[in-house]
């Protein structure tokens, strides 16, 4: 099995699936990963169905439709957490955890926030008023062959194109960029972030290192806006700090997550990691 570093390095968005039905054991792994969810690092813990797509009709009344972006699909994670100022990061975050392992059981998945009906997953989750449900993932086997939407270029990109690394990592203040050494295990782990998904690609995270301590920011960019009251670069960033987390774990790298006040920069502050 890959590891989680391997796991992001290969990972891509698939948007064109086979009709392939997965086996009852597969389907077990995924719903004991969707059972047993990652908290985030605001401490929300979001929760997650699988669902087949013809037993959701026939049961639910739903489409699950996805706007003509995804072929195929047989299966979707859907998901919802609490409100709260951070919920998209927890989501962001626990979300992405799952994909990783997904990704490492040999399954593609697609971030999907902007295009697809939420309603049809209020019913499925049975949200309250409380709970929202920022973005859904297709799961299962990619196709042998792309779709007519790749050949032709119409689909989003897979954001396999990253910025360097000097764009997104800094120490002590934002004109001091960091370059990247191979030897530094947090390196390693901010190499990690630099691989995330994103919307529109756009990567908007930095982080600034100030002695021991990471502090991970939003870059915000107007282009991604927010579909539904979600914050999809929040939801960006929960993504970047799952990698940045698996990063840390396989490396045996000791520390914690805290909210604080840097004060380093004029962007917007999400959290930082304390490492011990």
């Amino acid at each position: 099995m890959l590891t989680y570093a391997e796991a992001i390095r290969v990972r891509r968005s698939i948007r064109n699936y086979s009709k392939q039905v997965l086996d009852a054991k597969l389907l077990n792994k995924i719903n004991n990963l969707l059972e047993n969810p990652s908290k985030g690092p605001f401490g929300n813990t979001p929760r997650f169905i699988l669902v087949e797509k013809p037993e959701a009709r026939q049961q639910q009344k739903v489409k699950l439709g996805t706007y003509g972006f995804i072929s195929n699909a047989g299966y979707f994670i859907g998901g919802c957490v609490e409100k709260f100022e951070f919920a998209e990061v927890d989501y962001g975050y626990s979300l992405e955890r799952i994909i990783i392992e997904l990704t490492r059981l040999e399954l593609g998945t697609c971030w999907v926030g902007g295009t697809f009906k939420r309603k049809d997953y209020e019913i499925l989750l049975k949200t309250t008023d409380s709970e929202t449900i920022p973005c859904i993932t297709p799961v299962g086997y990619k196709a042998e062959k792309k779709s007519l939407r790749e050949r032709l270029g119409l689909t989003l990109t897979d954001g396999s194109k990253r910025n360097p690394f000097e764009m997104h990592f800094f120490e002590n203040h934002l004109e001091n960029p960091l370059s990247f050494n191979p030897e530094d295990k947090y390196h390693n782990a901010l190499e990690l972030v630099r691989r995330a998904p994103s919307a529109v690609n756009k990567q908007p995270w930095r982080v600034i290192k100030q002695d021991n301590k990471y502090h991970f920011y939003i870059f915000r960019d107007k282009m991604v806006g927010n579909t539904k009251n979600t914050d999809l670069q929040k939801v960006d960033l929960g993504i970047a700090l799952a990698h940045f987390k698996l990063g840390v774990e396989e490396q045996f790298l000791k520390g914690k997550w805290h909210i604080g006040k840097p004060g380093l920069c004029d962007l917007e502050y999400v959290i930082s990691w304390i490492a011990e």
